[in-house]
């Protein structure tokens, strides 16, 4: 009977544990300020816990467009002012970790998401633009993965 396909996340862990690091789970307060995983292993020969926010693939558009949240649904602070240390970017081939500050200065410094315009009526119109769900305070925006790339830092994980 052939192997079936892991999820995104079963798979995230499984590559971890092969490159050696120790999956722990995060507290209650940790998961509810963006916290999927923490990592245990060695960074540069320390003993190092890593926070990791997995962020799974958008379907069609995995290997262009990442979405990026600033506010959740009831107003609160997005996963991109969470707890997590790193960020971590599902695509088809790979998983790209970006460390979370760094994403924040990105964003910050290079001004590619256009808070000067209205509001977008449809999440799939965000691209460096945003979007609110209506009756919710949820904005989020899409920045192209190539931007991911320009981060210092930014590791990439292959998924094979």
């Amino acid at each position: 009977m052939p192997k079936e396909p892991l999820n995104y996340k079963a798979l995230f862990i499984e590559i971890a544990e092969k490159k050696g690091y120790k999956i722990l789970k995060p507290s209650f307060l940790e998961r509810k300020n963006s916290v999927d995983f923490i990592l245990e292993g060695h960074i540069n020969g320390k003993p190092t816990k890593v926070s990791v926010d997995l962020k799974k693939k958008n379907s069609k558009n995995a290997n262009s467009w990442v979405y990026i949240e600033y506010q959740t649904s009831k107003g609160d602070k997005g996963w991109l002012y969470g707890m997590a240390d790193f960020i971590v970017f599902e695509t088809v081939e790979e998983f790209i970790f970006v460390n979370r500050k760094s994403l924040i200065n990105y964003l910050n410094s290079e001004q590619i998401v256009r808070w000067d315009l209205p509001y977008v009526d449809k999440p799939w119109n965000s691209k460096y633009r945003l979007f609110r769900r209506p009756k919710t305070m949820e904005t989020i925006s899409q920045i192209g993965l190539k931007h991911l790339l320009n981060i210092k830092n930014t590791q990439i994980w292959p998924k094979s």
